[in-house]
């Protein structure tokens, strides 16, 4: 991820897209401002304010008066109150209405999981001012313990949908792009966890049936697996098992890539692999494939 405000505002904002009902209005607030920071920093270099950045609510203020002062950099969107749109400034190097995202520096061997960014970004980053700045009402009256109301009995508000889905709009400004990153970084590793999971349920019940049963388990394997048949013939045979070792691997499906990675359970110690992590796998196997070609 490019820099430290980027990976902030993705962590928070994602977390924010799964659940922002329980307590979320510090997470918002810190999401909010890394992202305004970022954007603030790379179109207006020095306004987000140095040393000590400005808050959240000046840096939105600041956007809507850049409006004014430089609509060649940021514009009202038509027929919206108080939205506005900075361009994409590769736009004007002739570029397509849709251009390609700029390529990861990290390399493909630091993750067994194939993310790339996107290949395609928006030419416009929507910052609706007006539900981020109604966004902070909300936050800040939870985050500084004060009452929101005279009203003793009303119901404090709480953030909505259409705050968060105003947050994650802004990753479409190419000082941001962190979303997708995130989100690839979440599910790899909640793949990875369930795998381990697996592979520690595996041996202990490989050790608990002992050696004699698991030899009768694999022998018996071949009569249950059901491999490639003329009406099927893209099935898997038994593949060998990553934990116990015996070929009682029984597939229900293969990997995306076709580099034959079962999914599936193992017939012996009942050890599960995932779609996730074969087609984790198969994108190893491919690019170490690419690489000794190369």
């Amino acid at each position: 991820m490019r820099n430290q405000r980027a990976r902030i505002y993705a962590a928070c904002a994602v977390k924010l897209d799964q659940d922002h009902t329980d307590v979320a209005e510090g997470t918002f607030d810190a999401a909010l401002t890394n992202a305004l920071v970022a954007i603030v920093a790379s179109e207006w270099p020095g306004k987000e304010g140095k040393p000590f950045t400005k808050p959240a609510s000046k840096l939105l203020q600041l956007i809507r008066e850049k409006a004014d002062t430089e609509p060649r950099v940021v514009q009202r969107a038509p027929d919206e109150n108080d939205v506005f749109l900075i361009r994409d400034p590769h736009t004007d190097d002739g570029a397509p209405d849709v251009e390609e995202a700029p390529a990861t520096g990290g390399s493909m061997a630091d993750s067994i999981f194939s993310w790339q960014e996107p290949a395609t970004q928006s030419h416009e980053t929507r910052v609706d001012v007006g539900t981020l700045t109604d966004a902070l009402d909300v936050t800040q009256l939870v985050r500084h313990a004060r009452e929101g109301s005279d009203e003793a009995d009303e119901e404090p508000r709480l953030l909505e949908r259409r705050h968060v889905e105003a947050l994650l709009a802004l990753d479409s400004h190419p000082s941001l792009w962190a979303l997708d990153m995130e989100r690839e970084d979440r599910y790899e590793d909640s793949a990875q966890k369930q795998d381990e999971r697996e592979r520690e349920q595996a041996g202990r019940t490989l050790r608990r049936i002992g050696e004699e049963e698991a030899d009768r388990r694999a022998a018996a394997a071949v009569d249950l697996h059901t491999g490639p048949t003329p009406d099927d013939t893209g099935a898997l045979e038994l593949q060998e098992c990553p934990v116990c070792g015996y070929e009682a691997f029984s597939s229900d499906d293969g990997d995306e890539l076709g580099m034959l990675v079962g999914t599936g359970e193992c017939l012996v110690c009942h050890y599960r692999r995932s779609p996730a992590i074969a087609n984790a796998i198969a994108r190893q196997m491919e690019w170490e494939r690419r690489w000794e070609r190369d």
